[in-house]
């Protein structure tokens, strides 16, 4: 399923596709930790996904959701696009994949992140990109020690050739996609000058997890 964006125009629309940053969220989880469907669990009068949409829109031209979700039960803006897996089996790779390509006439730039995040920070995604463009390489992927955060990660779109490629052999870890390509790695530590603590990689994925964010926000 798929919409056609709209005409859009936020800050960087005027900005040539070298320029331009796009945007994948994905929603295709099958949730089954907190046995909900993340998207349409509610934080501060909105869904969760609406919430991430929202920060992502404040930077990106272009976003991309990636999942089956029921687009009646949120608020989403029109140039919104929606896509879902092609490929079964390939976890959250192949919904990256499909939004890389998508992406991928309209913009040089993709920031990947799930619909489990809604305290996501702009600011935090803008250091990423400016990051990644003063490096001249393909993506830039926060870590902390080994742990590496890949779907809080900016992306070159044409990378959506070498993601195929990884799928076709089997090779479905997104934490490894850093390593295949040049890859700028950037801190936790460093992050937290931009998000000191550090809530855009606070995922919600159980029901324990809910209840405290909605308690500390309560």
């Amino acid at each position: 399923m798929t919409q056609v964006p709209a005409n859009h125009d936020p800050e960087n629309e005027s900005s040539d596709r070298q320029n331009r940053l796009g945007a994948v969220i994905l929603a295709g989880g099958q949730s089954t930790r907190l046995g909900r469907n993340k998207t349409e669990l509610q934080f501060k009068g909105a869904t969760f996904l609406e919430c991430v949409v929202n920060r992502v829109a404040e930077v990106a031209s272009d976003i991309v959701i990636v999942g089956p979700i029921d687009a009646a039960l949120h608020q989403l803006p029109d140039h919104i696009e929606l896509a879902e897996d092609e490929r079964t089996n390939s976890g959250p790779l192949e919904g990256i994949r499909v939004g890389l390509k998508a992406l991928s006439v309209r913009c040089e730039f993709c920031f990947v992140t799930s619909c489990d995040v809604p305290l996501l920070q702009p600011d935090l995604i803008r250091f990423l990109l400016a990051r990644l463009k003063q490096s001249g390489k393909d993506a830039i992927v926060p870590h902390a020690g080994e742990r590496i955060y890949g779907m809080t990660a900016i992306y070159r779109t044409s990378m959506h050739e070498l993601v195929n490629q990884r799928i076709e052999s089997g090779q479905l870890r997104v934490s490894d996609l850093a390593a295949a390509t040049e890859a700028v790695m950037v801190t936790t530590e460093e992050l937290k000058a931009i998000d000191p603590p550090l809530v855009s990689l606070r995922n919600i994925n159980s029901t324990e997890d809910y209840r405290e964010l909605l308690a500390e926000f309560d």
